[in-house]
């Protein structure tokens, strides 16, 4: 039982950090995207250590808004999936990025700046930015689905 709960959070905190990392780069190189379309010449040096700065200054930020997310939707995404079990992946992919969503609007309404997270005001950011974590909770959802038992039971 120990060791099942146990692989359970290891699964979950293995989630959060994809989640956070491919978030956070995705985050970074979109804000430098913007910044070359406004003319700003960036280089790969300093795309990689914009990265850097990021993943050390922006990921704990992001980590916590992952981590919450994830507290509230996986739990939703398993007990669907439980139901329509062939869409378990997607059932726990919509339940990161949908969450996430909703996290990024209620940080939105709540904080005094327009957009908490720059790269979430249009909407081809916002989509990236939501499936990072996607990526994230279908990779839990992946890790921790139920063994399929096969073959003939006969006794018990």
């Amino acid at each position: 039982m120990l060791i099942t709960v146990l692989r359970v959070l290891f699964f979950f905190l293995l989630s959060v950090l994809v989640a956070t990392v491919l978030g956070t780069l995705m985050q970074s190189q979109l804000n430098l995207y913007e910044l070359q379309q406004l003319g700003t010449p960036i280089s790969l040096e300093q795309r990689m250590l914009t990265s850097l700065r990021d993943l050390t200054g922006f990921t704990p930020i992001f980590a916590l808004m992952v981590t919450v997310t994830f507290i509230c939707a996986l739990p939703v995404a398993a007990g669907m999936s439980r139901i329509f079990k062939p869409w378990r992946g997607l059932l726990f992919a919509l339940a990161g990025g949908v969450g996430i969503w909703v996290a990024f609007r209620v940080a939105d309404h709540f904080l005094p700046m327009p957009t908490f997270i720059a790269a979430t005001r249009e909407t081809p950011g916002l989509l990236l930015m939501m499936a990072a974590v996607a990526v994230g909770s279908w990779l839990f959802g992946r890790l921790t689905r139920p063994v399929v038992k096969r073959g003939l039971r006969v006794l018990g």
